[in-house]
């Protein structure tokens, strides 16, 4: 069931596979207002509120399709789900006129306080874990293989968003910080009880020697989420057991690590057992910001190998989605390996990751880097395509062939693209490097 998870997973991140033949489209008109890279226009269309346990909430609407970019719900998983919102308030949190602009702050309350009704509050194993997925009807959907409250990517990043959040309402609504943290606390307690004292067992798969005690057994993938909520949280709320269990998932992170510069699959960190998807690969980031918190080198040259090395691995074979690993006799070799689809889910963690690595090091190659990785955004891909109009907000939804994108805008994708955009726009080199692909 596990492994039918992530493959579920997967189909939902890539639905829906609509393409549009477009070679280097061009971008409308820059919006007049502003200088900036990220524009909101279309994340705020996304935008709606409604009534959730008779609370007002914000929704970010999954899917938005072209050429009218009208709401399209899914009627079997939902219209809405806190993968999308938690990182809308990550977002949201990082916006620097937030203190000033009184709409993005009424979305932020209102989005993270959907976050906050989505928290299992019934008895049981699952209480305090999270549901992901809300129906057009307002109903929460309990049952869904993708939504139902258990240790997942959801409750990940729901806690992820409420600590990223609490900084500021601790000054700006302190009694809705209460809240935050004692939703954290229900949530970190849940996962201590889970994932502190998980046996260190190994799995084989493929010749190579697997960590078996992150979520699902080796997701590399989630344990990097958790570590981000969990950093924040043991700032905010200092506790031994939640230092043991960052550190107990680190290790399992830097052990799915493999190759070397001139070694398959050069120094990527798997994902999942023997394999390696771009979706979601926030390991480096995750391993960079525990390493300097916890005063960890270790952890720090992990993810450096992962930037060094991998990374423009990538860039030469013009990004790809997936691949596995095996043992070739007396070495490792890339096997079935997959260019497509390529997502701004894919791209994004490699951009934060590497811009991290220069705040740590100033080491000015990094801005190159970094630059080169976000130029996939606006040309520097297979397809030749701009994948995020910064005149428009528009974040498209995936390449599916060296001729073909998807121009679907829906709610990962633009929200993906505004993340990255975000982060980067505060580095001038790295802005030059990738608008050198447009």
């Amino acid at each position: 069931m596990k492994i039918y998870q992530r493959l579920l997973w997967l189909l939902l991140l890539q639905f829906p596979l609509l393409s549009v033949s477009c070679h280097k489209n061009q971008p409308s008109q820059p919006a007049p207002d502003s200088g900036r890279l990220v524009n909101t226009t279309h994340l705020d269309q996304l935008y709606q509120v409604v009534k959730l346990n008779g609370a007002d909430v914000g929704l970010i609407n999954i899917y938005s399709e072209y050429p009218d970019y009208k709401w399209v719900a899914d009627d079997d998983e939902g219209a809405a789900c806190i993968d999308d919102i938690a990182r809308t308030v990550v977002f949201l949190a990082h916006e620097p006129d937030l203190a000033t602009n009184s709409a993005k702050q009424d979305k932020l309350r209102k989005l993270t306080e959907f976050v906050l009704q989505m928290q299992a509050s019934d008895g049981g194993s699952g209480a305090g874990y999270f549901y992901n997925f809300i129906f057009g009807n307002g109903a929460i959907n309990r049952t869904g293989v993708t939504s139902i409250n258990q240790p997942n990517w959801w409750s990940w990043r729901a806690l992820w968003s409420l600590t990223e959040v609490y900084p500021y309402y601790k000054t700006a609504d302190p009694a809705l910080a209460t809240r935050l943290q004692t939703a954290s606390q229900r949530l970190v307690s849940n996962m201590i009880r889970d994932f502190g004292s998980k046996a260190r067992t190994y799995t084989f798969p493929g010749g190579l020697k697997i960590p078996g005690w992150l979520p699902f057994g080796s997701g590399s993938d989630q344990a990097a989420v958790m570590i981000l909520g969990l950093l924040n949280y043991q700032q905010q709320t200092p506790d031994g057991q939640v230092q043991k269990l960052i550190e107990t998932l680190a290790d399992g992170i830097v052990q799915m690590q493999f190759g070397a510069a001139n070694q398959p699959p050069y120094g990527a960190i798997l994902s999942f057992d023997n394999s390696w998807h771009a979706y979601g690969s926030d390991q480096s980031y995750a391993l960079l910001r525990a390493g300097k918190a916890l005063n960890r080198p270790d952890w720090i040259t992990v993810a450096r190998r992962e930037v060094d090395t991998f990374y423009p691995f990538l860039l030469n074979e013009g990004f790809l989605e997936s691949f596995t690993v095996s043992e070739q006799g007396a070495a490792l070799a890339i096997g079935r390996k997959s260019r497509f689809s390529q997502i701004a889910y894919g791209v994004r963690p490699m951009v934060w990751a590497t811009l991290e690595l220069y705040d740590q090091t100033r080491d000015a190659r990094y801005l190159t880097l970094a630059g080169q990785l976000a130029g996939w955004f606006l040309g520097n891909n297979p397809a030749k395509a701009i994948m995020y109009d910064s005149a428009s907000g528009l974040g498209y939804d995936g390449i599916s062939s060296d001729t073909q994108i998807n121009k679907n805008s829906g709610a990962e994708s633009t929200i993906e693209s505004l993340m990255a955009f975000q982060r980067l726009e505060k580095y001038p080199d790295a802005v030059t490097q990738a608008n050198k692909y447009r």
